[in-house]
């Protein structure tokens, strides 16, 4: 077997510690875990994550900006799929599929943002990554809508649908039949607000 490269043995450990980060935080919560508990989690030590992060917060935001850009690229396919469409549905039941495949990480988002509302330059740093949220949903809800045919204008609409699933996790985390419990029958409603009255959308199962 060939020795990997200086380059790719650092995109396998990076790879590595952000799936033990994405296990610990999801287990423990932001506020809970530690970036010694992480690197026991991936097998390093804890000068190597010190290398590569000063702080919790830096590690948690680099996470965070990894899977913006897996999500961005999720609904950028679907949008291509379904431009023109107004069928939003399919838009949705991915937002949820991925909730599914990590259960819990809404609320962590959630915990994270209270947490930099309260530190101005953490949360200037929270709100430069999300706002790259806002910005790609708000392009993929074009291209489905088409035309301008969707209800609020797409950067409204798009911080709309992200307050609503941060709400979902919280009334979730109170009370998981809240909303209709897990399968969430209440997005077949938000499916027909959001697109045109001349497009037959399909009903959420």
């Amino acid at each position: 077997m060939s020795r990997l490269s200086r380059a790719e043995q650092t995109d396998r450990n990076r790879a590595e510690l952000f799936a033990a980060a994405r296990r610990v935080f999801l287990a423990k919560g932001y506020h809970a875990a530690t970036l010694e508990q992480i690197a026991d989690e991936a097998g390093f030590s804890k000068g190597v994550v010190y290398s590569r992060f000063a702080s919790k917060a830096d590690l948690f935001l680099a996470l965070l900006e990894a899977r913006i850009a897996e999500r961005a690229g999720q609904n950028a396919a679907a949008a291509r799929q379904l431009a023109g469409s107004g069928d939003f549905g399919a838009l949705l039941d991915l937002a949820q599929q991925a909730e599914r495949a990590a259960p819990g990480w809404r609320l962590l988002v959630t915990e994270f943002r209270t947490h930099a509302a309260r530190h101005p330059e953490l949360n200037r740093r929270y709100a430069a990554v999300h706002a790259r949220t806002v910005e790609g949903l708000a392009r993929v809800l074009t291209t489905i809508g088409d035309s301008g045919a969707l209800p609020s204008p797409p950067h409204q609409l798009a911080e709309l649908l992200l307050a609503i699933e941060a709400g979902i996790a919280l009334e979730q985390a109170a009370n998981p039949d809240a909303l209709g419990g897990p399968d969430l029958p209440v997005l077949a409603r938000l499916n027909r607000w959001l697109a045109p009255a001349s497009v037959p959308v399909r009903e959420e199962t």
